[in-house]
């Protein structure tokens, strides 16, 4: 699609991102950038403290609560078929999801040949206790 963001050179500017290899061949890059500011388009919104409950713009200091901040997020996959071998870029609205145990982030299909891929959560591997 034509509304694609560029490939980030600045993981700074990004809100979210992931590699993930997609048996048996295929591949996906998945970038999320923070939004720039709907009232001046001049900054990329941002908390101004980790501890923060709401992002603001950097330019003309207007704060967005986290609701409105999640409605500005797009997602971008620059990817490789599994299917059918071919590279694709696409590009949408993201949701971030709701929980930290939703497994699945995006579900997309390919623009070659329709077959339906997903992008998951990356879990962490748990640590074995010793006895």
């Amino acid at each position: 699609m034509s509304n694609a963001e560029p490939r980030p050179e600045n993981i700074g500017d990004l809100d979210f991102f992931t590699r993930q290899i997609m048996a048996p061949n295929g591949f996906a890059f998945m970038w999320v950038y923070k939004p720039l500011c709907p009232a001046c388009g001049k900054a990329r919104l941002k908390k101004p403290k980790k501890t923060a409950k709401f992002y603001a713009c950097e330019a003309c200091k207007k704060e967005f609560e986290k609701p409105e901040y999640n409605k500005l997020l797009a997602y971008n996959i620059e990817y490789t078929c599994p299917a059918c071998g071919k590279k694709g870029l696409i590009h949408g609205e993201w949701e971030k999801p709701g929980t930290k145990t939703s497994k699945v982030m995006v579900k997309f299909e390919c623009e070659h040949c329709g077959e339906k891929n997903t992008i998951y959560r990356m879990s962490k591997l748990k640590k074995k206790k010793k006895k």
